[in-house]
């Protein structure tokens, strides 16, 4: 009887024993580590997001310009013009970072007077992952005429 007595009051107390708060804190601290890594990873994510994203507006911008420009002012280059570094501050949410992008074009013919491949190309580099770049192409007809 008196073993039974005793095993009731140390269920009566409550709480628990230090093996179970070990293992409990443990596994939460698993959970912790990996919600870490994931928001960590989401926040890269981001940043890539918001880079490339601009480049591609970077580009667009561009591609806008040889567009509108004369067809004899584009004259096919035979390869990539040399490149113009753009500066462009890149807002994210608790700060500003300022990024360097390089844009480059080139001009080739498809049809000898009449239509041309305009491709626009923008690069920069990413902490961890250089030489990131984005292209557009686009074909110009000659609406000026021959």
């Amino acid at each position: 009887m008196r073993r039974k007595l005793g095993e009731s009051r140390r269920r009566a107390s409550g709480g628990f024993t230090l093996v179970e708060l070990t293992i409990a804190i443990a596994v939460f601290a698993v959970g912790m580590l990996s919600l870490s890594g994931m928001l960590l990873a989401a926040m890269q994510g981001g940043s890539r997001g918001r880079h490339t994203t601009q480049a591609s507006a970077i580009a667009e911008s561009q591609m806008e310009q040889l567009q509108r420009v004369a067809w004899t002012q584009i004259a096919p280059s035979g390869g990539w013009s040399t490149p113009v570094v753009v500066h462009n501050t890149v807002q994210a949410a608790t700060d500003q970072n300022e990024q360097s992008y390089s844009v480059e074009w080139r001009t080739t013919d498809l049809v000898t007077g009449w239509t041309r491949a305009v491709d626009v190309r923008v690069t920069w580099d990413e902490p961890g992952r250089p030489n990131r770049s984005v292209t557009f192409s686009s074909i110009r007809f000659n609406r000026e005429g021959a």
